[in-house]
């Protein structure tokens, strides 16, 4: 008897190239229009990827640069920025982000087997929302919940947003998988109780990946009969 009953993926490096495709320049144009003297170089923003969503990288870079902010400041500065980054990504650079190749193959399956799928995100909504619209319109409406920074902290130390997700899915951890591409994704689906399987992409491909139940960098290798023999090992 199967178990699998739902997917739970990631966003930004999981179903999509979306960091450097879109997410960079959107975050350089923000600061450009704002007068903000930074400017990320790709190896740059690679390096500040371990940082959860790029408000807190954004935070990061600032207070290196105005050491003497002050936290009100700050944050002020900060949720001008993001908005104005937000913006710019759904508006500008949204459609030069690509699917992940056999994505779109496997949430399908997972659509016809009648397998939940879910998004659990450091990302805001709205730019999930903007990408699904785009690359992956006849699948959207099957995707429910989608769980971004709106909705809480994805890498809080409860992993808040995984144990919502299991919430509104109505289910129990024994019957979820989850999908992500990074060692902070992974210790996020463990904390919940969740198996996960990590699929690195060029830039996450370092990383050990220790407690995955399965490692692969080909998402088209995936598919509803494997993701459910994990969840039942012999």
């Amino acid at each position: 008897m199967r178990r699998l009953k739902a997917i739970i993926f990631d966003f930004d490096g999981t179903i999509a190239f979306s960091e450097k495709e879109a997410h960079l320049p959107a975050c350089n144009e923000a600061f450009r229009t704002l007068g903000i003297p930074i400017q990320w170089s790709w190896e740059e923003f690679i390096a500040l990827l371990e940082l959860p969503g790029n408000q807190a990288r954004m935070e990061y870079a600032y207070k290196q640069l105005y050491p003497s902010v002050a936290e009100e400041e700050l944050k002020k500065v900060s949720n001008l920025w993001a908005e104005t980054k937000k913006k710019l990504y759904i508006e500008k650079h949204v459609d030069k982000a690509r699917l992940r190749e056999g994505i779109k193959e496997l949430i399908g399956q997972a659509v016809q087997e009648r397998i939940a799928i879910a998004i659990v995100s450091t990302s805001i909504e709205e730019q999930i929302e903007a990408f699904l619209v785009r690359h992956l319109s006849e699948l959207r409406p099957h995707i429910h919940p989608i769980l971004g920074r709106r909705a809480g902290t994805k890498t809080a130390s409860d992993s808040p947003l995984y144990r919502k997700c299991l919430e509104e899915l109505g289910l129990g951890a024994e019957q979820v998988i989850a999908i992500e591409d990074s060692m902070n994704g992974l210790r996020c689906a463990l904390k919940a109780g969740i198996k996960c399987v990590a699929v690195p992409n060029d830039y996450t491909a370092c990383a050990d990946f220790k407690g995955a139940v399965f490692v692969t960098a080909d998402i088209s290798r995936l598919n509803v009969s494997l993701l459910d023999s994990l969840l039942n090992p012999a």
